[in-house]
């Protein structure tokens, strides 16, 4: 393993720890009622006036980074790619968001 790959390494193992802190957090309190985890009313919301959730919006970015930096290494972490998966979840069929959080919560708890 080179010097880059075990930075990378490091960079990814604290990243995901941050991210399965901030995932629960925010999902137990978007199944609480608190819209804009998943990002379903972003079209109503553009600016994020009424919606901006902070942590919400780190979340997804830690999410992404983990995708881009675990590709590298050729493996996937399947929590992050099942969070990336319900916030594309789209349409007039789909849940809303605090029964999203609670379905992810509970496939959360049981793994």
């Amino acid at each position: 393993m080179t010097k880059r790959q075990k930075v990378q390494q490091m960079r990814l193992n604290e990243i995901e720890g941050e991210f399965l802190t901030l995932l629960h957090s925010c999902l137990r309190e978007c199944a609480q009622g608190r819209y804009g985890l998943f990002g379903q009313n972003d079209h109503l919301d553009p600016e994020g006036r009424y919606w901006a959730w902070p942590e919400a919006k780190r979340l997804k970015n830690l999410a992404q980074e983990i995708k881009s930096l675990r590709q590298e290494f050729g493996q996937t972490n399947e929590l992050c790619e099942r969070f990336i998966q319900f916030c594309s979840q789209r349409g007039s069929n789909v849940p809303g968001e605090p029964k999203l959080a609670a379905a992810f919560l509970a496939e959360f708890s049981e793994s």
